[in-house]
């Protein structure tokens, strides 16, 4: 047989890979997937991929938009098959978790402040390698915004309690209630651990400087979704008005739906086709009832002897943004017009509490309020203390921040080894031109992913997106071109090599 030369499996990675933020290995699930080796696609998912139930619920699946089969038909409904394969290892049997390796005594002990998704993954990376990690939180449960930022109809609480507990299994301490700068300080964390991560994301709403923002009944939108979350605040009468046209405000129509509003409106600076959402949400949004007021700006909220009645806004003119990112619309005279509604919640974007950073040596902020850091190895100014996630950027989706806390972990690990390289192996994204597209190849429709009836998903906070049948999630996965076939042999099957053909084995 011909000796045929093959890439580097390992530093190779295919269109889909290269554009998830956290590098997961899509072709090696999907592909096991399809084969039915199930146990295997999820290991795949695990080795690349924290957190891959949470991401199997929540992800943007930017993959798709790169799927190679896209050029043939349509992208493999990815994120799906995901899905598929992490209910499939969570309904199996529990596995003992494996011991986690000893680190040197002398560094052992990393921090970690915040434990949302940037959080646990950087924990769970870093655990993983041996160290003993302890997890700082403020809010009284673990999770972050994942637990009290996401509402249960998208990502299930029992899907993200498994998560934390797979995380913890390894030795991680997830310390509750404990908030930096109050309970313990930032001077002492430098003091106790060798390493830190500071993750705390942005978990305030910003604020909106409009008449009668005082009133009764307004509500900042993750101060909202957070009683929705923890079971504060069970039933909304009325009308419900949002500022906001991103992906938090429609959380809260959506939750507004099921907390029983009689009307809820969304307005939003943006025209329908350039809101911030993604179109998914904004469809799902509008199919349960929410309306949607587009291309429109807040002027006041009207108000009775304190309290909500109504909103009044005009259409956008035009729209600048100032240094700090915000926006400045003007609005266009003589179109005001006002909407009942006895409850206002402001989604307009969310800030970071750093206030127990302000004034420590070593540590810088830019003009937005971002802490400054090297974007290569997530490290601040001040040695052993890295961050990542929302906090050093503006507000990103979930798997952004994983994508962060895996690099996290990894460059505090060279760190505390004293590893002055500072980088890892280098990857090579794999492009599939044209020409190498495979001609026998059938067009195939793709598989999009059942939704609970909307008559009934209004009423109940389950999830909406109901997973894919065995069959379904393997005749998607088996759409799979598996484009990281090797550079000489790319879909040549009587060429392939044996790295190439075991895969597809």
């Amino acid at each position: 047989m011909m000796e045929i030369k093959c890439w580097d499996w390992i530093s190779k990675r295919p269109p889909c890979q290269a554009a998830c933020p956290a590098g997961t290995d899509v072709p090696g699930y999907v592909v096991a997937a399809a084969q039915g080796r199930y146990a295997d696609a999820y290991q795949a998912l695990k080795d690349t991929l924290p957190l891959p139930a949470i991401c199997a619920y929540i992800c943007h699946h930017p993959c798709e938009s790169k799927c190679v089969r896209g050029r043939v038909d349509e992208p493999i409904s990815i994120k799906s098959v995901k899905r598929f394969v992490t209910d499939w290892a969570a309904s199996q049997p529990a596995k003992k978790a494996p011991a986690p390796k000893k680190a040197d005594t002398e560094r052992q002990k990393v921090a970690i402040i915040g434990s949302g998704p940037a959080g646990l993954a950087a924990a769970q990376g870093l655990a993983l390698k041996g160290y003993d990690v302890t997890v700082f939180e403020a809010l009284p449960v673990a999770g972050g915004m994942l637990a009290v930022g996401i509402p249960e109809f998208v990502l299930p609480r029992k899907v993200l309690q498994s998560e934390i507990d797979a995380i913890e299994s390894l030795g991680v301490k997830i310390r509750t209630n404990t908030r930096i700068g109050k309970d313990i300080s930032f001077d002492d964390l430098r003091q106790q651990y060798k390493g830190i991560f500071i993750a705390i994301g942005k978990q305030n709403s910003a604020k909106l400087n409009l008449p009668g923002m005082d009133a009764q009944g307004v509500v900042p939108a993750l101060s909202f979704l957070a009683d929705a979350n923890l079971g504060k605040l069970k039933k909304l009468t009325g009308k419900v008005a949002i500022i906001g046209g991103g992906n938090v405000a429609m959380d809260c129509a959506r939750a507004a739906v099921r907390l029983g509003a009689s009307e809820v409106f969304c307005a939003c600076l943006e025209k329908e086709d350039q809101m911030l959402a993604f179109e998914w949400e904004v469809d799902r949004a509008v199919a349960e009832g929410v309306k949607l007021f587009c291309g429109r700006t807040p002027q006041q909220v009207v108000t009775s002897n304190g309290k909500v009645c109504g909103l009044q806004f005009a259409d956008v003119e035009s729209i600048k943004i100032d240094e700090a990112g915000r926006f400045l619309p003007v609005a266009c005279k003589g179109t005001e017009c006002t909407m009942e509604a006895d409850t206002l919640i402001v989604a307009i974007g969310q800030s970071a509490d750093v206030s127990f950073l302000q004034g420590v040596k070593g540590l810088e902020f830019t003009k937005r309020g971002a802490l400054a850091i090297d974007p290569d190895s997530l490290s601040t100014g001040m040695p052993g203390v890295f961050a990542g996630g929302d906090i050093t950027a503006p507000a990103g989706t979930a798997v952004d921040a994983i994508a962060a806390g895996k690099k996290a972990a990894q460059n505090i690990d060279r760190f505390l080894r004293g590893d002055t390289n500072g980088k890892g192996a280098l990857a090579v994204d794999v492009e599939v031109p044209d020409d190498r597209l495979p001609k026998f190849v059938q067009k195939r429709k793709r598989q999009e992913m059942p939704l609970m009836d909307v008559s009934k998903r209004k009423k109940t906070f389950d999830v909406v997106e109901q997973g894919f049948s065995e069959k379904v999630a393997v005749q998607e996965a088996s759409r799979c071109l598996n484009c990281p076939m090797c550079g000489n042999c790319m879909f040549d099957r009587s060429q392939m090599c044996f790295k190439t053909a075991s895969r597809l084995l």
